[in-house]
């Protein structure tokens, strides 16, 4: 059975092209909602051929082993472990646990980076490229559909909270947008200009201040990390001139976006609001923890609202801050996890922009400003969650096996 299928694949579909395949809708509906169906479909494939892989290399499996990314992952799974089970509500933690941290996070990584390592790393690259091109795409053009809805309705664009749950989307497919400008000839030009209004347009529609601080971050960082001064000035000219114009001529149906750009305050975040309460709740059990999961968080705002007059807001809301999320989940234990899982994707990614030249530089660079804008960036602000890391570490395991496997397989 296994031989046939090998031959099938070989003959018709080609086993690099269904991994590439297999990756690219991985990533371009990886932040679409609505279609958990279609996403479990995907994996599900990806782990039949991972399993495929596996059946034919068994060494990729030592291979794998040897990652920093596949080690800090499965002590990611060690500390969910420990989290659920000090929970206040066992059973929500497990859920999440498994759902989120063992599915999500460490299971679907590893998946697809063993479907990685049948692509060299340039298809690998390529590959992340289209798959960041169709997350855009996909999740943008979800997004207008809602605002021509929305339209039909008498609601003007940027007069409502509705549309914020695209950042993600919006700060992951970035790297793919500006690839854009770095390319040559004028139909690249002219792609980019129209995609950079579009992408403006639903940035903007955000009205959040924590996913433009991370784009703003992302950007400056690439324009360094690519030697960049043309576009963060031509960008600036642009604002400038629009905005001024759009800003005069619409000022009371743009009163909410106005406010927003304006705003000062913390909106709540510290003190006895949203980070204030997480930060008390923490203090309960600061080295314990109190459980995983953000329901079991909410429940726990409950339970202790009685206790707290002074907390701001009187219904349960999250703590918009992912360091002490994670604190608050697994105690220190869980915040050391948390934190080091990152840095070693940022880690990582660095080193392979370091030793690595044109596309492959590009892109190793790219998952590095991702990760480092949507944890350090938007992460200390608003709420990020630990299996946006997904990507990131598919991507760098499957960079990781991809020469070895080929060294493996000449020996």
């Amino acid at each position: 059975m296994i031989n046939q299928l090998k031959v099938f694949f070989s003959r018709y579909v080609g086993m690099k092209k269904w991994c590439s395949i297999l990756f690219i809708m991985f990533v371009g509906l990886f932040f679409v909602d609505g279609i958990t169906r279609y996403k479990h479909l995907v994996l599900y494939c990806a782990i039949i051929t991972s399993v495929f892989i596996i059946y034919y290399e068994r060494q990729i499996v030592k291979e794998l082993v040897k990652s920093h990314v596949f080690k800090f992952l499965v002590l990611l799974l060690i500390a969910g472990i420990y989290s659920s089970s000090i929970s206040i509500d066992n059973s929500m933690s497990f859920k999440y646990f498994f759902n989120t941290i063992a599915e999500k996070t460490v299971l679907t990584p590893i998946a697809f980076a063993l479907v990685l390592s049948q692509l060299t790393h340039r298809q690998i690259c390529q590959s992340l490229l289209l798959g960041l091109g169709l997350m855009f795409l996909i999740s943008g053009g979800k997004e207008f559909y809602a605002y021509y809805v929305e339209y039909c309705q008498g609601i003007y664009p940027f007069s409502n909270y509705n549309h914020r749950f695209i950042a993600e989307a919006l700060i992951f497919s970035l790297p793919c947008l500006l690839l854009l400008w770095k390319t040559k000839g004028i139909k690249a030009k002219i792609i980019f200009v129209v995609a950079a209004c579009l992408y403006g347009f639903l940035m903007l529609g955000l009205l959040q201040r924590g996913a433009w601080l991370a784009i703003l971050v992302f950007s400056l960082l690439w324009c360094m990390f690519n030697r960049e001064w043309k576009l963060p000035l031509l960008v600036t000219l642009i604002v400038a001139v629009c905005g001024m114009g759009l800003f005069v001529k619409f000022h009371e149906r743009l009163s909410v976006l106005t406010y927003k750009l304006e705003q000062t305050s913390s909106s709540h975040r510290f003190g006895n609001g949203t980070q204030g309460a997480a930060w008390d709740m923490i203090m309960q059990h600061p080295v314990k923890g109190s459980g995983i999961g953000d329901k079991v968080y909410l429940k726990a705002y409950a339970n202790n609202l009685p206790q707290y007059q002074q907390w701001f807001f009187r219904e349960p809301i999250g703590p918009h801050n992912f360091f002490l999320s994670n604190w608050f989940a697994g105690g220190v234990l869980g915040l050391f996890v948390a934190v080091s899982v990152v840095l070693v994707l940022l880690i990582t990614a660095f080193k392979g922009y370091r030793r690595s030249e044109n596309l492959i530089r590009y892109c190793y660079s790219s998952v590095f400003l991702m990760v480092f804008a949507d944890f350090f960036v938007r992460g200390w602000v608003e709420e990020t969650f630990i299996f946006q890391t997904a990507i990131a570490s598919a991507f760098l395991m499957g960079m990781f096996l991809s020469p070895r496997r080929i060294m493996q397989t000449q020996r």
